[in-house]
């Protein structure tokens, strides 16, 4: 690495360690009044009911990623859509649940709250029954949290974005209540297996600390063995027009960090999510053929110290592709091995809790610190990230905890600029501090999503201690980490005592692993049997630091034309072979990427010209093949975007050519032939 490369990946976290020495301001601020309804609509459901929905929350280009932080990229377009895939499930006249994944860093409580309290007019969905989830993929935009803490450090520019905001609340609205109005009698089976090889655990010596851990030596092979293996899934089957039932889809988790894509990269995309997901919606498309599109939400579990075990030197979507595939096949087997055990006679429980940290920091012997603190070994960067230079500096690196005066409530932390520097310019209003916690019950299947990240031995615990208090029969149980907000990491106490990355980034200290781990007993312990309990405050106000980059209106007055013809670019090491052409078209805030763009089309001789497919599935910007992206502004409110096919399909006696669908009054667009 070269001096200025060097000072390229030094300089964001270089800012972040300053943050003590200079207040950042956003300018404007977005106010939010939310107050809490119950449901205005009353169910007559008689049975169990299901219903789905997919929308896409591609972003417009120009936005910051989040998940690397001040490392991370501005995006310019997409490799994969960005999608939320929406599970309504309601049994007899008892509350339902709601269950939302999507491709994005995390769930938001403030866009929870929203939704809430827009559905409650319109629905019989609570406020407890919602479950928004984030697969936690390094390559989606943020700035859409309840705080103004991780509005500033979560992406590379900070300030929250009402803009952006408010699209993916409105494409989250419309997405529930279709899902809502298409329920339709339902069967539920669900079932996990063990996938192993794919993932490897990157906090070797904080998991060795684990009193239960069974590691002394840190041998290779132990990062294999040291990480949750469990894809639990939930499949949910429903009645279509021909009577028959057929899968509406699953509903999975499986414990996998969403960096198989490098902070370099500057396209949104899904990471390693984009092809389980794709692969089983495909396989179910194929082989029942129902009458709509069904859904594999899968969500992220124990991966705060389970990373993808991509090859160094192949980080990237090669890798993205390899270890989702495979992910992809082992729950397709799952998913056919549920066949026979899919039942109407399933309950559904839910119960939900609002805790606001700043009010109350203690259950039972269980308490955590009455402020947050930002650690220094978060700037180091995790162990399979880590900060040059940064990464080796004393008091800055891994792995260099805090030995004395480690009796306060923060512990081994070592906290950036010190503990009475860091609140002059960190005071408690900006941290996240009100807390969503479930408990939700669907079959025998139990789901315990947080906002946090969560380690492997943090996870089973929380698992284990609700298994214990639970009076209810329970065969699968699974943490979803990353819903319905964001706190960072929540490390074992013992692992806390290392400060590793994910120990650095525990905000609340030490106590807060056995703080959640009680109160997700408790939750489970009094699940009800059937139907939902909840626990909010009557209002919420939100003050937030506003600095938009969601691109306001902007009339196009050009044309569309050409500007490159199509030319094969051919791999070069990690890279993937590909067709790609530049072509000018309507600016950023009309291009609606969150709409189909492009799809390829084929002839042969003098014959027409024909959608092309493979296996039966269409070649466009739904798949994992096609980019789009913007390189330029042109004027006249224009712009100039590349479009690339890679692993394209290479027939002699075939021509191919790329199509690009109307946009903002301006007709289809087709490329030359190649």
């Amino acid at each position: 690495m070269n001096p200025n490369q060097i000072v390229k990946k030094i300089q964001p976290y270089l800012v972040s360690i300053l943050l003590i020495f200079s207040a950042i301001s956003c300018g404007t601020v977005a106010e939010y009044k939310i107050a809490y309804k119950k449901p205005e609509v009353t169910s007559k459901t008689r049975g169990l009911v299901a219903g789905i929905s997919k929308v896409d929350l591609t972003p417009p280009p120009g936005l910051p990623l989040a998940g690397y932080s001040k490392m991370a990229e501005t995006e310019k377009g997409f490799r994969t859509r960005l999608y939320a895939r929406i599970f309504y499930i309601r049994k007899d006249a008892n509350e339902p649940v709601v269950l939302i994944q999507s491709d994005l860093l995390s769930g938001s409580l403030l866009i929870h709250h929203l939704l809430a309290e827009r559905l409650a007019s319109k629905t019989d969905i609570s406020f407890g029954g919602i479950v928004f989830a984030g697969t936690h993929t390094h390559s989606a935009p943020a700035n859409f949290y309840d705080n103004n803490f991780y509005n500033e450090f979560a992406s590379n520019q900070p300030g929250f974005d009402k803009g952006w905001t408010d699209f993916v609340l409105d494409r989250l609205t419309n997405g529930v209540e279709e899902a809502y109005k298409s329920a339709k009698p339902a069967k539920i089976a669900s079932g996990k297996t063990a996938i192993w090889g794919l993932t490897r655990n990157r906090s070797l010596d904080a998991y060795r600390a684990n009193k239960n851990s069974g590691f002394e030596d840190l041998k290779p092979e132990i990062q294999y063995q040291a990480i949750n293996p469990d894809l639990v899934m939930i499949r949910i089957d429903a009645q279509d027009k021909d009577g028959r039932y057929k899968p509406l889809g699953a509903f999975s988790t499986f414990s996998v960090h969403g960096t198989t894509v490098p902070d370099s990269n500057d396209v949104a995309n899904a990471d390693v999510f984009a092809y389980p997901a794709r692969i089983l919606e495909k396989k179910i498309r194929k082989d029942f053929k129902p009458t709509w599109d069904p859904i594999h939400a899968l969500n992220n579990s124990t991966h705060g110290d389970n990373s993808p075990d991509y090859r160094e030197d192949m980080q990237g979507f090669i890798e993205s592709r390899r270890i989702g595939e495979a992910i992809g096949e082992e729950a397709a087997k799952l998913f056919n091995s549920l066949q026979n055990s899919l039942s109407t006679d399933v309950n559904l429980s839910f119960n939900t809790r609002e805790v606001d940290l700043y009010e109350n920091q203690k259950i039972g012997d269980a308490e955590v610190c009455d402020r947050p603190y930002v650690g220094t070994a978060l700037t180091g960067g995790a162990e399979d990230g880590l900060t040059p230079v940064l990464n080796w500096l004393p008091f800055f690196a891994e792995g260099w905890p805090r030995w004395f005066l480690t009796g306060g409530c923060q512990g081994h932390k070592r906290i950036v600029g010190f503990k009475y520097l860091q609140p002059i310019v960190l005071p408690k209003s900006k941290f996240p501090h009100k807390l969503l916690l479930q408990s939700v019950k669907i079959a025998d299947t139990l789901l315990l999503p947080v906002p946090f990240e969560v380690t492997k031995e943090s996870g089973k615990r929380f698992v284990d201690e609700a298994l214990k208090s639970s009076s209810q029969p329970i065969k699968n149980a699974s943490v979803i980490s990353c819903a319905n907000g964001y706190f960072g990491y929540v490390t074992t106490p013992e692992e806390y005592t290392r400060q590793h990355y994910e120990g650095g980034h525990t905000l609340y200290g030490p106590g807060t692993q056995p703080f959640l781990q009680a109160h997700l007993a408790d939750l489970t312990k009094n699940l009800p049997a059937a139907g939902g309990k909840e626990a909010f405050p009557t209002s919420w106000n939100y003050e937030l630091d506003r600095s938009d980059r969601y691109p306001e209106t902007e009339k196009s007055e050009g044309i569309r034309e050409l500007v490159d013809s199509p030319e094969l670019i051919l791999a070069e090491e990690n890279l993937e072979k590909h067709w790609v052409f530049r072509y000018k078209d309507v600016g950023r805030s009309e291009i609606s990427l969150h709409e189909s763009l492009v799809s390829i089309e084929y002839k042969e001789g003098t014959s027409d010209w024909k959608e092309l497919t493979q296996e039966g599935e269409a070649v466009d910007d739904k798949g994992v093949d096609i980019e789009v992206r913007k390189t330029s502004n042109s004027g006249k409110g224009m712009a100039v975007y590349q479009v690339r096919w890679y692993n394209p399909e290479q027939i002699a006696k075939r021509k191919y050519r790329f199509v690009i669908r109307p946009r903002a009054g301006q007709a289809k667009f087709v490329s030359p032939e190649f």
